[in-house]
């Protein structure tokens, strides 16, 4: 699944979208990842143009007709362009730029109405070898259309019908009685072949639903559901250069955990992440490092609006009491150090130790307040990331 490791774009054509929708049931996150298995890798396409070249050349050399060098040039041409697509497709996926899905899947139903064409010419011809060459032609590509479509089963339907149904009614006009015997094989050769991709689908989407669950696990706290540590490093690579970053440490916090428990002091910490997550704005990030510790990331911030942000985090945490059933109302203040960047430091230098230097002074005149960072303020390598 190399091609589901990045995002790739919707199709715009409501026809394709339907084609390509995974069905109902499928979650919205791994939806991306199910769509980037339909491009398959230029080698696929590669392998199947030189089995069609074979199936035309030698429908030549049986004398079939001279329409099927015209397959074969088709083919050829459908080749590099869609070989084209792919690589572009690719590449786009992965530098995070829009994908061209509509124009692939344009280019593959081409390919797969062409060797319906090739496929029905063959089995229409009445040449034995021929038709025998195009079965077996038809046949060994259900396999992979299947393989590489299975993430959305009503266009690998699409797709078999498109090279099966011609292979079948060549046959069926090619005066041949025996070959009837294909257009009843037909209905149920296709229930078979919905049922399995169906089967692949279900047990490809059950590891992706489990991967991104591992995943969102290594990255997540399990208390708040807020970003871990490793969260917050990836949040920080993917951000902007001009952002805010802000280090929260709540003031009055162990007095709740020494007097009423861990479990109230939880409780505490998950009303704190709720009420973070209420003020931050649509792209900012929230994250816990561990104990009462919070990060928020709030990406093109200038310093002004950065002050007056800070002050908003204060008040949201610490003017109203937290309703805690076992103990009634309780209060916990915060204490932020913050630093703007690119104006206080760049993304390259230790952001963590800088905001670490300006959350201390925020302590020391008396908690409860903010403070942003200044060059004067580094502190030494054993205070970082820990307050009393």
């Amino acid at each position: 699944m190399i091609a589901s490791r990045f995002n790739f774009t919707p199709p715009a054509y409501k026809v394709f979208r339907w084609l390509t929708d995974p069905g109902i049931g499928v979650p919205r996150e791994i939806r991306s990842d199910l769509l980037g298995e339909l491009f398959a890798a230029p080698k696929a396409v590669i392998a199947s143009v030189i089995n069609g070249l074979i199936l035309n050349i030698a429908a030549l050399g049986l004398h079939a007709g001279a329409i099927f060098a015209a397959f074969a040039a088709i083919d050829l041409v459908l080749a590099v362009v869609r070989i084209r697509v792919v690589r572009r497709a690719l590449t786009a996926a992965e530098d995070g730029r829009p994908t061209p899905t509509d124009l692939y899947l344009l280019t593959a139903t081409c390919w797969y109405t062409l060797l319906g064409a090739m496929a029905f010419m063959a089995t229409f011809s009445a040449i034995v070898p021929l038709q025998l060459l195009a079965i077996t032609y038809v046949v060994g590509m259900v396999g992979p259309i299947c393989a590489r479509n299975y993430a959305a089963p009503r266009y690998a339907l699409t797709a078999v019908i498109l090279c099966e149904v011609p292979l079948v009614l060549g046959a069926g006009l090619s005066g041949n009685r025996w070959m009837l015997i294909m257009v009843l094989q037909t209905p149920l050769f296709l229930y078979g072949t919905i049922t399995v991709i169906r089967r692949i689908q279900t047990m490809a989407v059950a590891a992706l639903v489990g991967e991104h669950e591992s995943n969102r696990r290594a990255r997540h706290d399990p208390l708040t559901g807020l970003l871990n540590r490793l969260g917050l490093d990836d949040a920080l690579n993917a951000a902007t250069n001009i952002f805010t970053l802000y280090y929260l440490d709540l003031d009055g916090f162990k007095a709740i955990n020494d007097n009423f428990g861990h479990p109230v002091g939880d409780k505490v910490l998950s009303a704190v992440a709720t009420r973070l997550l209420s003020v931050v704005r649509t792209d900012d990030i929230v994250a816990r490092l561990g104990g009462d510790e919070f990060v928020v990331v709030a990406p093109n911030m200038s310093p002004p609006l950065a002050t007056l942000f800070a002050e908003r985090i204060v008040r949201s945490i610490a003017d109203e009491p937290y309703l805690i059933d076992e103990v009634g109302p309780l209060r916990v203040g915060v204490s932020v150090g913050y630093v703007c960047v690119p104006d206080d430091a760049c993304r390259d230098d230790d952001l963590l130790q800088r905001i670490d230097a300006a959350l201390y002074e925020a302590k020391a005149v008396g908690k409860g307040t903010h403070r942003r960072y200044h060059a004067a303020q580094a502190p030494p390598k054993e205070r970082l990331l820990r307050h009393a």
